[in-house]
């Protein structure tokens, strides 16, 4: 089978690649997303969607959505890579109460990125991805297991959606924002759940949403 390039592959989306290589050259069949899991070494299935979709928009593979083998490696010559940007999954961000932050070696994941369209964030390279978790933002589209890519930014438009980190409570959630005065209205996307307020000298605006990926 001819080589991939893989000039602006992750770690994660080369090793899904050389998997089912591997495995189509073996037995003359795709592998299923749970063996791409276990045989690649990716941490879930869900991820290992997220990177399929990232190789599929960079013309690495064709996938038929109803199959459980339905991955198919395109040729190689047909690759476009500079339309995607690699944006790194740095952690979780809670779309619910607000939740103790990780500590900073548990923020950082190397292994994990997703790619996104240059179109869908303006081409922007400054940007980082959270997953989320939680219901709070539902009628935004948002869902838990979904991921948020965050353009990073300290000040936010009212309205914006945007992760926010309560520094007297090591603390932080994702809502939408709004300015009242001295303190902050931090709005959740459900109507089964209330807005809260929070002194503005205590918190951190720490990125906007600006494209979401919806797990599958």
């Amino acid at each position: 089978m001819a080589n991939t390039p893989t000039g602006s592959l992750t770690d994660s989306q080369q090793r899904i690649m050389d998997f089912i290589n591997r495995y189509v050259s073996m037995n003359d069949v795709p592998p299923t997303i749970r063996e791409i899991q276990h045989g690649a070494g990716i941490s879930s299935t869900s991820m290992v969607s997220y990177h399929l979709k990232a190789l599929e928009r960079a013309n690495l593979l064709n996938r038929r959505e109803r199959s459980s083998r339905g991955v198919m490696v395109r040729d190689p010559e047909r690759v476009n890579l500079r339309s995607v940007l690699n944006v790194p999954v740095v952690g979780r961000i809670v779309a619910s109460e607000p939740v103790p932050m990780p500590d900073a070696d548990a923020m950082r994941d190397s292994e994990n990125s997703v790619q996104v369209a240059r179109s869908l964030v303006n081409g922007d390279e400054d940007l980082y991805a959270l997953e989320v978790k939680g219901n709070s933002m539902i009628d935004a589209l948002i869902s838990d297991g979904d991921i948020v890519v965050m353009k990073r930014m300290t000040e936010v438009q009212n309205g914006d959606l945007a992760a926010v980190f309560l520094t007297d409570r090591n603390e932080a959630t994702l809502k939408r924002v709004y300015h009242e005065g001295r303190r902050l209205r931090l709005k959740p996307e459900n109507p089964t759940m209330q807005p809260f307020y929070v002194d503005a000298r205590h918190v951190q605006i720490q990125g906007k949403v600006v494209c979401v990926l919806r797990k599958v």
